[in-house]
């Protein structure tokens, strides 16, 4: 399956990857949500135990939503995403890690983390406003490192970052 083939599979299958895009918009901002209300902890794991059903949910919302197929085997570019989660996974693992010491700097942790994910989604899908996203979500987490901002106002923003992408990949593809 040459690229051109294998992006056009995955956008195929995977409503353009804007369902998934949704979907962690959605967790983000629930995240966020909680961050005001609750105890840190309690927020960084609506992250990462909602960051596990993201995949699933996505599936799920793409086949009886938007009644997409399964990706055609063997897709170069569906391994590429699964193992670009390995780099998600560890940027948790480190936003977890300094959190003790660093307690706000979970959340733009990871951001970078899941911004510099979408970097890789603009070869997954073919996309160039994947790079767009990316580079918008480093942004947020940069400053927000830099300038001391809460974690509230990053994981709110990089829901609502997320949820307006994918409001210019999924209304048109509902048509």
């Amino acid at each position: 399956m040459h690229l051109g083939e294998a992006q056009r599979d995955m956008r195929r299958a995977y409503v353009n990857g804007g369902v998934g895009i949704f979907v962690s918009g959605l967790v983000w901002a629930a995240a966020g949500l909680v961050t005001l209300y609750a105890e840190p902890l309690s927020a960084m794991a609506i992250l990462f135990f909602g960051g596990m059903l993201i995949h699933p949910l996505s599936l799920l919302i793409a086949r009886r939503v938007y009644h997409r197929g399964k990706v055609r085997a063997p897709n170069p570019m569906e391994m590429l995403a699964l193992q670009s989660t390995a780099f998600l996974i560890i940027g948790l693992v480190v936003a977890y890690l300094v959190s003790p010491t660093y307690g706000d700097w979970f959340f733009a942790i990871a951001l970078l983390t899941v911004g510099a994910r979408y970097l890789v989604f603009q070869t997954v899908y073919g996309m160039r406003l994947y790079l767009v996203l990316g580079v918008i979500l480093i942004a947020i987490a940069a400053f927000a490192l830099w300038l001391e901002i809460t974690p509230a106002f990053v994981a709110l923003t990089g829901g609502a970052t997320e949820l307006l992408c994918s409001a210019f990949i999924l209304v048109p593809a509902k048509r």
